[in-house]
């Protein structure tokens, strides 16, 4: 399932950070950092008959919380299991898929839009945009610092004021869509499907030719405007100290 494969090379990107350790035995992969926020630790992958319970234990050692990833191909007890040792669903999500090759992706920007890579304006309009507190676009943006060349960020700009992100994460011919927000006020303007075009379109031109992205109910209608299609039922399940 692509949504496996981008989960994988994103937890794979994570595990560069100092101090970092890549998790990839016993039926799980995933990954565990020193970064305070579940979205940088986890497990992406499960095989039937995993090691849940030693793998959750080197997590809640660490106190390092983390994220748990249910897809189609996961077993199908691994709710109830992650349940009995105190994880707690988080969100559903839609898999979504794009053939790039096939794909429109030269529509003009909306009016008095831009759209720059400045990382630290990313963080900001990223905290705002998916209602997480100020303190915490400081960490996202140490934390994207330092990551590889693998990651792409995009900032809508409307003006001088920026509006809205997207990050691209690359996978040989596989593009990760992540981190799709556009602030409250700047919505309803085609804005994140703009910004989700820009970077499928740098995706292609890199030589990807297929995109995965895990959508919300608000983004669906969006996604599909683009080109991308449903591929499965995600569910994401954490814990926290």
């Amino acid at each position: 399932m692509l949504a496996d494969a981008i989960s994988r090379a994103c937890f794979r990107s994570f595990a560069r950070f100092p101090g970092a350790r890549l998790i990839d035995a016993d039926g799980v992969f995933g990954v565990l950092t020193r970064v305070p926020l579940t979205f940088f630790s986890g497990i992406a992958t499960t095989a039937a008959g995993a090691a849940i319970a030693p793998t959750v234990e080197v997590f809640r050692s660490q106190q390092c919380p983390f994220r748990w990833w249910i897809s189609p191909t996961s077993p199908p007890d691994l709710v109830a299991v992650l349940q009995s040792h105190g994880l707690r669903h988080a969100y559903d999500a839609t898999a979504m898929t794009a053939d790039l090759t096939a794909l429109a992706l030269d529509a003009p920007l909306p009016p008095q839009l831009s759209i720059t890579s400045d990382l630290e304006a990313w963080s900001h309009v990223f905290a705002a945009g998916f209602e997480r507190p100020p303190s915490e676009a400081a960490v996202w943006l140490d934390a994207y610092r330092a990551c590889g060349p693998e990651w792409t960020h995009f900032v809508g700009m409307l003006g001088p004021t920026p509006v809205a992100t997207t990050s691209l994460l690359m996978a040989g011919e596989l593009a990760g869509i992540y981190h799709v927000a556009t602030l409250p006020h700047a919505r309803g303007r085609g804005i994140g499907a703009a910004l989700t075009t820009a970077a499928l379109r740098h995706a292609r031109t890199a030589g990807a030719t297929t995109a995965a992205l895990q959508s919300s109910e608000m983004g669906y209608n969006v996604y599909r405007s683009i080109g991308f299609e449903p591929a499965g039922a995600l569910s994401l399940y954490d814990w926290r100290p």
